[in-house]
């Protein structure tokens, strides 16, 4: 099992080094957080999962300063201590009893169909295993820390429920330090922002499951249309606001759909219809993320970081 994601090498004493560095342990506490989500809301089909990787660049060594203890105190992660190398993507799962560290019982964030355990699921040791690298140790996720790194700054996920998902498991691990306060532009449950007042932080999630735009023709859950060569623009408008964007996608591109470039047809998936090309999950959902990558490109944020999670396994 292996994931890929690269963080830069420290190199230097500058700002380039800084932000280098502030990126790398953003994105090790982002991932921290993914495993404890993953682990709390799907069951064994997660232990095939590969697929952590930041956009454009990759590389199999990480470097980073680790720390086993979960300090109450705010405290930032030193970015000039000694630094271990470690491949945090090679490695095995492994029992973790201490785990989980939060329930339906002290998470309001958890909601009502979420809640495995009131509608019959008999155990809970799904929940208690942690991910061990090969060559060290990941950090246990510590709230104070990674609300002082990220004080003054936003993250935003972007893609379907798992995403979204994440970023409920982000606020239930947080609340040990502050609960948010809901400070979003619209009363859909689809499209949330809190903000963290003490820090200054916001979290926003925007439901894009295709991640372009795309259209429901027929309300009983037929054919959808997907312009693959379009922005969604519920996200793509506002991206540009945020430090650091999480974005997903995957399961929705198993359903039946038409596919649109420069407003024409070009093939589609799951139909019986003739003179048609038919293609693949695979086309579309290519061609879906390279838009994406576009669409964050042409907004022009130099200060941003792009995290890509691309299919995770069946879940329900």
């Amino acid at each position: 099992m292996k994931f890929l994601l690269h963080f830069p090498l420290l190199k230097g004493n500058n700002n380039l080094r800084s932000k280098q560095t502030l990126s790398s342990i953003v994105t090790i506490l982002v991932f921290s957080t993914l495993v404890v989500f993953m682990l709390a809301t799907i069951s064994s089909s997660f232990f095939s999962y590969h697929s952590l990787l930041k956009i454009n660049e990759f590389n199999k060594e990480v470097s980073i300063e680790f720390d086993d203890g979960l300090k109450n105190e705010t405290e930032i992660m030193p970015s000039t201590a000694s630094v271990k190398k470690c491949d945090i993507f090679s490695g095995e799962w492994v029992p973790n009893p201490d785990a989980p560290y939060y329930t339906n019982k002290t998470c309001w964030e958890i909601h009502e169909h979420q809640n495995c355990m009131k509608f019959g699921r008999p155990d809970s040791e799904f929940m208690k295993w942690r991910w061990k690298p090969n060559e060290c140790e990941l950090p246990i996720f510590n709230p104070f820390q990674f609300l002082e790194i990220m004080r003054g700054k936003s993250m935003a996920f972007v893609g379907d429920s798992i995403g979204r998902n994440h970023m409920q498991s982000m606020i239930c691990l947080l609340s040990r330090a502050e609960w948010p306060v809901d400070v979003s532009y619209t009363d859909e449950f689809s499209f949330k922002r809190w903000q963290y007042s003490n820090y200054n932080f916001t979290m926003a999630t925007f439901w894009s499951p295709y991640l372009v735009r795309a259209e429901q023709v027929d309300s009983n859950g037929g054919l959808i249309n997907v312009y693959l060569d379009e922005f969604d623009e519920k996200w793509t408008a506002q991206i540009k606001e945020f430090d650091y964007v999480i974005i997903n996608g995957g399961q929705w591109f198993l359903r039946p759909m038409v596919f649109y470039e420069k407003q024409k047809i070009v093939g589609c998936q799951y139909c019986s219809w003739e003179n048609v090309t038919h293609l693949t999950w695979h086309n579309g959902y290519k061609k879906a993320f390279r838009t994406s990558y576009k669409a964050i490109m042409s907004v022009g944020n130099p200060k941003g970081v792009t995290i890509l999670r691309t299919y995770a396994p069946s879940h329900l």
